[in-house]
């Protein structure tokens, strides 16, 4: 089995609740959406593992993969993109050797199905001002996954909300309150440079019915990837 992987390294998790924690990052080429502000490589012809210091030619096979899981000491492995549900059956081929992290955009539930197992979820609840086509199915299809891979006392989900300049509050409030007993917390994450005031206002709102965190991405305010 094999999968188009742009990079491999270690690194702290820069966003969400387990911010800090060191973390071998695997991230696949390939994404069903296209964000506006979406900073990641969208397919390569070439890996960079930063681990073994080499470039590897696309697709990497598994058994590689897997060899980097087992032999780095960190705190868990985080499958990234891109979109790593689209690497569904590739990431369930893989042995459980470190507690396996799942950054995903949320809205392919039938492969949500194959990743259960997964130990942390972090989802994401896109906004329509993201400038996503066909926006009222991709929500839907997010909710069907939250309620999937919802939070459980052997997985930890939480719902990450990427905020640009404007929004519209009370769409996204309606959101939250539909996948709200799915999730641990929300984690509203300005977009890189955007000013937070209606923000702090926003995390207000969802105060009312849920716990809620403001976390910017801090990987790039200390500079590492």
């Amino acid at each position: 089995m094999m999968a188009r992987i742009s990079e491999i390294f270690e690194s702290i998790q820069g966003e969400g609740i387990l911010l800090g924690v060191l973390q071998l990052f695997i991230r696949f080429c390939g994404c069903n959406l296209n964000c506006y502000y979406c900073d990641t490589i969208k397919d390569s012809d070439l890996c960079k593992d930063e681990v073994n210091r080499k470039f590897l030619k696309n697709p990497i096979e598994i058994d590689y993969v897997q060899k980097v899981i087992d032999s780095s000491k960190v705190h868990s492995v985080s499958f990234t993109g891109g979109e790593p549900m689209l690497q569904a059956e590739f990431i369930k081929s893989l042995r459980k050797t470190k507690p396996f992290y799942l950054e995903t955009n949320m809205t392919l539930p039938d492969k949500a199905k194959e990743l259960k197992f997964v130990d942390f979820v972090a989802g994401d609840l896109k906004v329509r001002e993201a400038r996503i086509k066909n926006y009222d199915d991709i929500i839907e299809r997010t909710f069907k996954s939250f309620k999937i891979l919802r939070n459980t006392k052997k997985r930890l989900t939480f719902c990450k909300i990427i905020l640009p300049s404007e929004f519209e509050n009370k769409e996204i409030i309606n959101s939250a309150l539909q996948i709200k007993d799915y999730v641990c917390c929300f984690v509203l994450q300005p977009v890189f440079g955007v000013e937070l005031d209606n923000i702090f206002k926003l995390q207000k709102e969802i105060l009312e019915f849920a716990d809620v965190r403001l976390i910017p991405q801090v990987h790039k305010l200390i500079g590492v990837k």
